[in-house]
């Protein structure tokens, strides 16, 4: 019943060394947003928080994160959970890697891909194809979306009636 009210994680295991995925947008101001990844380097249950080290822009930001406690109402009842923003991560999916480069990514490019362009965009997170592995390939992750091939022809069309329109 909770986690339609709140993306917060039922439960979450944190120790040193622990890689964990910040799950909200409250600390842009330090370049930590939702989907940044960081390893957990202290754990104080006693102060309720987690000491994180996030790489970002090219150096390293260790924070505390506290735990935060989302209010809702479900079935007229006032109801509350009480979580650290973070998630035990393991893998990103393509939706939490758009903007960002990777060094290295091993995809799975099956049918569980089911979005025309996101295969694209798993694709393009790495700066290099020699760090790209691919662990299963499928076609049925290819998907092209029929409205840009039409958009695609109708500029063709127009272009090749006035080359000089596009140049």
């Amino acid at each position: 019943m909770f986690k339609p009210k709140t993306n917060l994680p039922l439960s979450v295991r944190l120790q040193p060394g622990a890689r964990v995925m910040y799950l909200n947008n409250s600390l842009i101001s330090h370049g930590i947003c939702n989907g940044t990844i960081g390893v957990v380097t202290d754990v104080n249950p006693t102060e309720g928080y987690a000491r994180i080290a996030f790489s970002v822009r090219g150096s390293i930001i260790d924070i505390d994160i506290y735990r935060q406690t989302h209010y809702f109402n479900i079935n007229g009842t006032n109801c509350s959970h009480t979580q650290f923003p973070l998630q035990n991560c393991f893998a990103l999916t393509v939706h939490k890697t758009q903007g960002l480069t990777l060094p290295r990514v091993c995809l799975a490019l099956d049918g569980n891909i089911f979005s025309p362009g996101q295969a694209y965009v798993a694709l393009s997170r790495c700066s290099s194809w020699n760090n790209i592995e691919i662990s299963h390939l499928d076609r049925s992750a290819f998907m092209v979306d029929q409205d840009v091939v039409m958009e695609y022809q109708r500029l063709t069309t127009i272009s090749n009636a006035n080359p000089h329109l596009f140049s």
